[in-house]
């Protein structure tokens, strides 16, 4: 099933993936773009995983 969280990654991680592909960004805010997305997933990450307790993959 297709959660938010699902969505936010691919969306995320499409967008890093092509902007470096596309004349969109100088390559100084290419890295900071980069830089901040990254630290902005992990952070994510780090909520739903720890703070909310919430993973796909549950253990019986």
């Amino acid at each position: 099933m297709m959660t938010t969280f699902h969505w936010i990654h691919i969306i995320v991680g499409a967008w890093l993936a092509f902007v470096n592909f596309m004349p969109i960004l100088p390559s100084g805010l290419l890295l900071l773009n980069n830089t901040v997305i990254g630290i902005i997933v992990a952070i994510y990450n780090a909520y739903i995983l720890f703070a909310k307790n919430n993973t796909d993959v549950k253990s019986d």
